[in-house]
């Protein structure tokens, strides 16, 4: 196991924490360890590269670790009623399409691997800075005017891979 791999799995061991510690209105102990989830995200990717330390457990752990803390905060964030469920709905399901895409794509192409566009990075980082600006004190207003360009993101994101997986389905292969 290397130290990548073991910075994802350490987002899925601080996901649970930071639910608990918003359930329980903690909010600045929860925004802390969302900041560290969300730090330990861009390191995994970035030693994974710089240490030649790329693996396929590390490909398949980083997004799902991503994709579980994302709609972890999310949900926890809706049931404490500091994000709208029209946004929790709309992240939960690009992260459904992507997912069920890149199993349809898997099953096709086993060989072949999709890479993250652009467009879904700027998402991912638009989704981490909502959650920081909903849970840093004075910055609530701030975030509700990310919810829009989150909203966004995601539906332009979702339709994005939409259109690569149909037309890699429809060759047969992955772009």
């Amino acid at each position: 196991m290397n130290l990548p791999n073991l910075l994802s799995l350490f987002r899925f061991f601080l996901t649970a924490f930071f639910v608990v510690s918003i359930v329980y209105d903690r909010y600045v102990l929860g925004l802390l360890l969302f900041v560290l989830q969300s730090v330990s995200d861009m390191l995994d990717g970035f030693l994974a590269r710089v240490m030649r330390q790329k693996t396929p457990l590390g490909a398949y752990l980083d997004p799902m670790a991503d994709k579980v803390m994302l709609a972890s905060s999310y949900i926890v964030l809706l049931y404490k009623e500091l994000v709208p469920l029209w946004l929790v709905l709309i992240v939960l399901l690009r992260d459904v399409v992507i997912t069920l895409g890149f199993w349809v794509l898997v099953r096709v192409s086993p060989d072949r691997r999709p890479q993250p566009s652009l467009i879904s990075k700027m998402t991912t980082v638009f989704q981490m800075v909502t959650v920081v600006l909903i849970l840093w004190p004075g910055t609530r207003s701030l975030g509700y005017f990310f919810f829009y360009s989150t909203a966004a993101l995601c539906i332009l994101s979702g339709l994005q891979y939409i259109f690569i997986g149909c037309n890699a389905l429809s060759r047969r292969e992955i772009v």
